[in-house]
Formats: C-alpha cells, structure tokens, sequence
C-alpha cells in the first residue's frame, strides 16, 4: 500500500499512479526506495514494532546468586531436600553448624548453602549430615563444581 492518493490510483505528487518519494518505500512499489510504509498517527502503530528488539527488560533479575559468587571451599552440597520448603527454614537449620550467609535449594531435592569460613563448611558437614529437615533426612557434602562437557 501506497499513500492514500496512489491508493486512488494518482498521486499529486509525482504523476498519474507513478508514485512519489512517499509513495516508494510502500510495500506494493516492488520494494523501491526505503522507509516503511505509510505514516500512522502513534496510537495505530502497533506494540511490536515499537519495543521488539530494543532488549528493554530482558533478562532483568537474572544476575548471579550469592552462591555463584562464593568460591566453592565456602559452600556445601545438600541432597534429599523436600520438594516445597522455606529458604529461611533451611538457612536456620545449617546456623547450627555456624552462621550461613546463603542458602538456595535446585532441581531434584539438591541444594547448597554457603559459608564464610572453610571451619563452618567442615562443621556443616559433620554434624548435619544425616539430620533431618522438615521430615527428609538431608545429606551434606562438600561442594564439588559440576564437570563440563571439555572436562570429560
């Protein structure tokens, strides 16, 4: 579609149905000229061709976790954990062994929980391995980074 006037079959501008300047980037002028096509007031314009690939709000909360940004000799591996279950309430149970800054539960009933000292970790691992958190029994190891793809 062309202006309105080349619609009709004559543009003003140019000549009898020939076209103009405005008329050039409409898609039915075999794709001459560049632009996009007839203006539109803002309020027709469509969503999506307003906001798609701006990458506003993509991504937003998605940064690192305490847990990624722990180095691994400050963190336990838990196992076994319940399906649903406060991060609060796990955090609570492993400040037995120690005063835990994180605590994150993953896929599958694993989880960790992180330390400020190596002491604490070691502490973890000796006195709540076995326990039992809110009716599971929980293991805790050590954290072990999970092998890639290039290291096997």
């Amino acid at each position: 579609m062309g202006c309105w006037e080349a619609q009709k079959g004559f543009c003003p501008r140019k000549g009898k149905g020939k076209g103009c300047k405005w008329c050039e980037g409409a898609p039915d002028s075999a794709g001459k000229g560049k632009g996009g096509g007839v203006w539109q007031p803002q309020f027709q314009k469509s969503w999506g061709s307003s906001w798609a690939g701006k990458g506003k709000g993509k991504g937003k909360g998605k940064g690192k976790t305490p847990a990624k940004k722990t180095e691994n000799a400050l963190k336990v591996w838990v196992g076994g954990l319940p399906q649903k279950f406060s991060f609060k309430a796990l955090q609570a149970h492993f400040d037995q062994a120690g005063k835990s800054t994180w605590a994150e539960g993953g896929k599958g009933g694993n989880g960790s929980v992180c330390y400020t000292t190596e002491a604490e970790v070691y502490n973890a691992m000796t006195l709540l391995n076995g326990s039992v958190f809110e009716g599971n029994i929980i293991q805790v190891d050590q954290w072990v980074k999970k092998p890639t793809k290039a290291d096997s």
